[in-house]
């Protein structure tokens, strides 16, 4: 059996905004989000540097981080890598790397646009841009 997850706890870094696929009507949101790695360096000074990875949600999933996802927001999440290939208009081939939503979990107390104190809400999906599944 094979594996390709990736589990992160990190902040985003826009607000997010739901979008709908024209061919099927489902809901997509694309989003930056930033996670920071400290350590010390030669000279046992601390470093902090920041990683920015490209993630994408579809359906169900889509509509509750567009709703609830603002920017600075954390949370905990499971996803999967994958990696896109296009022609760009020189008809060079183009590859981009993303992260696809699978489970997340909000760790805020409170999120900005839902006025909810839970810090439990938490989402847990397997839709993807293929399927066809009523929403």
């Amino acid at each position: 059996m094979d594996l390709n997850r990736v589990t992160l706890i990190w902040r985003s870094t826009t607000d997010v905004e739901i979008k709908k696929i024209e061919s099927t009507g489902n809901s997509v949101v694309n989003f930056t989000i930033a996670t920071n790695r400290r350590y010390k360096n030669r000279d046992e000074q601390v470093v902090e540097e920041s990683e920015y990875h490209r993630c994408v949600a579809y359906g169900n999933a889509a509509d509750i981080l567009g709703t609830y996802v603002n920017k600075g927001k954390r949370m905990y999440v499971e996803w999967r890598l994958r990696t896109r290939k296009w022609e760009d208009t020189a008809w060079a081939a183009r590859y981009t790397t993303e992260i696809v939503v699978d489970n997340f979990i909000f760790l805020d107390s409170k999120w900005a646009n839902s006025g909810d104190e839970s810090n439990n809400s938490n989402a847990s999906t397997a839709v993807d841009e293929d399927d066809d599944l009523p929403f």
